[in-house]
């Protein structure tokens, strides 16, 4: 059974120069996603004698980020930007095992959330919201 590795994967965000240079996020502790689904649309008439469905647009979802938070961290700072100018920006998620695959897409930075709580380093949690279509390279 083939089997991934998550440890080593990246999380990194482009700077929307040509060419666009894309940069790792430091601190990631888990990425989930893209959680995609699409609608079911009813197309059962008075004719019908069962239900009729077909599929709406296929919507990529989103991708959740927990991170340690790091001021420092030029990237997670490049998060909270994109979340203020509410600008759809270009990701990339790099696996680390062999074969390495590239999921790329493009979303806007709906949630830029810092937790703080006893005995634990500063947390961050990072939604973003999926425009078009994830590719898989």
């Amino acid at each position: 059974m083939a089997q991934t590795e998550s440890q080593g994967t990246v999380f990194k965000v482009g700077d929307a120069a040509s060419p666009e240079v894309f940069t790792a996020v430091g601190e990631v502790k888990e990425i989930g996603g893209p959680s995609g689904s699409a609608p079911v649309i009813d197309v059962s008439n008075l004719s019908s004698t069962k239900r009729e469905k077909i599929m709406g647009l296929p919507d990529e979802g989103q991708i959740t980020l927990s991170l340690n938070y790091d001021a420092a961290d030029a990237q997670q700072d490049a998060l909270r930007a994109a979340r203020t100018a509410r600008t759809a920006t270009n990701f990339q998620i790099v696996t680390s095992d062999s074969p390495v695959e590239t999921l790329s897409f493009t979303a806007y930075v709906l949630e830029f959330s810092l937790n703080f709580a006893v005995d634990e380093v500063v947390g961050l949690t990072v939604t973003l919201e999926i425009d078009g279509a994830v590719t898989f390279a």
